[in-house]
């Protein structure tokens, strides 16, 4: 089965003609465009969205300070408020391929995270970011913890044995 990538979250419909307004997670370099294949899944009962997820295709797509977006499976505002809350999600097979040393912030979730002396400290949950870097969102046995996803925090990334290797920031 092919992996889903969550790209974001609509919580807004955009004018009256059946467009959504899309928060995406990296609309920078977002891998959106028009006829791209979405799966949109409900992010709380009041969406009309089955829980199981439902496929789309992009019709159009403006980035902005807003991305703007019209399915080619909707064309009327009622419909896209009857949709709304949904989280967006694109098929692993449908990114573009990435150069050597590349991967994407979704390969992360799942990965142990480890101090310098391989203590373990818990497992990537999710990333998130704060408008100027990533962030690792860590489970640990406690609590979540968020470790910004700089090289002064995160030192290696071991993809055979599926670790991060951190330096946790002194708490003041």
């Amino acid at each position: 089965m092919d992996k889903l990538i969550e790209l974001g979250s609509c919580r807004k419909p955009h004018g009256v003609k059946g467009a959504f307004s899309f928060n995406l997670i990296n609309q920078t370099n977002s891998s959106l465009k028009k006829g791209s294949r979405i799966v949109l899944r409900p992010l709380n009962e009041s969406s009309s969205v089955t829980k199981d997820g439902e496929e789309f295709v992009i019709q159009s797509i403006g980035f902005g300070n807003k991305t703007i977006v019209t399915l080619k499976e909707v064309s009327d505002r009622n419909k896209v408020e009857e949709m709304l809350p949904f989280s967006i999600h694109i098929y692993r097979s449908d990114l573009p391929e990435l150069e050597e040393d590349n991967y994407y912030l979704s390969d992360l979730i799942g990965l142990k995270v480890c101090d310098e002396s391989s203590q373990y400290i818990g497992d990537v949950l999710e990333m998130s970011t704060n408008g100027i870097q990533d962030i690792l969102r860590v489970k640990t046995k406690t609590e979540i913890i968020d470790i910004l996803l700089i090289e002064n925090f995160v030192k290696e990334i071991n993809w055979e044995e599926e670790v991060i290797t951190v330096i946790l920031p002194e708490l003041i």
